[in-house]
């Protein structure tokens, strides 16, 4: 979307239309746009027979009409180029990269057009200069051009400092792609996905808690003061990201994975504190002097040193973990 806004603001709006179709209900994306500028018209498909008529399954996908009315292309927003679609109106052919996805049954790439599959779930190698890529809707899910490391915390939905290595993992970087039955229950799929990738990468994981040095968020008296509760929205994020933390409606369990994000170091909730808040703080990578200046001055919150029980993610390669069972003395058996 700021892709689309920044080449909104670079066209005449006398040549060029903008239209962001959602099948979402009216009052979350009436609460998504109160927070989210969109640089153009948007238009509500509750039935899904709009986005069913132009064959869109894949989110996002970009459609370029020309001045006649028919269809020059189905893309994705990051192929779009303010050259191309100056001379696209001027008249002039232009060719734009199809959106096109991977099939796990051929390896080849198809276009949307290709029937949907009840239930997949793939893991490939992605070429060694692939640029990371996510996209999701309803049923489907794609990740592209991601390093072990990064499937390994996506999919256990754990940050990376919390990987507890026996063993280094697979160079390479991989694509991802999973197909679920309509709005199946992220708790159901889960487990299968982290299957297929430890199978996939032959890697061994296993949960394992481990008391290590960690940050605790504790409130204080100006907590009250400064943490103001949200009204319920569907809508909530948290990231920490070019020095920033952003929180959407989020916990204050969110919020703590952000800043854990932001400093590597596991951060523990511990203030009591129930509800959803929006924030942003700006600290430097790694820095928790300043993280805890922030997180004080803004939010009243203390952020403390203390050794903590964290849940860490375990990670060994099937071979060593074949090697270290082969090595380990024998028990002589019992009379």
């Amino acid at each position: 979307m700021p892709h689309l806004n920044q080449l909104a603001a670079t066209l005449d709006p006398a040549r060029f239309q903008f239209i962001f179709v959602d099948d979402e209900e009216p009052k979350i994306v009436q609460s998504f746009l109160s927070k989210r500028k969109m640089a153009g018209w948007v238009g509500l498909d509750i039935t899904g027979k709009v986005l069913e008529r132009f064959g869109v399954w894949q989110r996002p996908t970009t459609i370029i009409v020309g001045t006649n009315g028919r269809i020059v292309a189905t893309t994705l927003p990051e192929h779009l180029e303010t050259s191309d679609l100056r001379a696209l109106a001027d008249g002039k052919s232009v060719k734009f990269e199809a959106a096109e996805i991977e099939s796990a049954s051929t390896g080849k790439a198809t276009t949307q057009a290709t029937a949907r599959p009840l239930f997949e779930i793939s893991l490939s190698k992605a070429a060694p200069d692939a640029k990371l890529g996510m996209t999701r809707d309803r049923a489907e899910g794609w990740v592209r051009g991601a390093s072990a490391e990064f499937l390994l915390t996506y999919t256990y939905d754990i940050p990376k400092d919390r990987l507890l290595l026996v063993s280094p993992l697979p160079d390479g970087l991989y694509n991802l792609h999973g197909a679920f039955a309509d709005k199946e229950d992220v708790s159901t799929t889960a487990p299968v996905v982290q299957l297929a990738i430890a199978s996939g990468l032959r890697l061994r994981v296993n949960s394992k808690i481990v008391t290590r040095k960690a940050y605790v968020l504790k409130a204080t008296e100006a907590s009250k003061r400064l943490l103001i509760p949200l009204l319920p929205i569907d809508l909530s994020g948290h990231h920490y990201s070019n020095g920033m933390v952003r929180l959407v409606n989020g916990s204050m369990d969110d919020l703590a994975a952000a800043v854990e994000e932001g400093l590597e170091v596991p951060v523990v909730n511990e203030t009591g504190i129930e509800g959803k808040f929006d924030a942003i703080l700006e600290f430097p990578a790694k820095d928790a002097v300043a993280a805890k200046a922030v997180l004080l001055k803004t939010l009243g919150l203390e952020l403390i040193e203390a050794e903590r029980p964290i849940r860490m993610l375990e990670v060994s390669s099937r071979e060593s973990s074949k090697k270290a069972a082969e090595s380990k003395p024998k028990e002589a058996p019992k009379k």
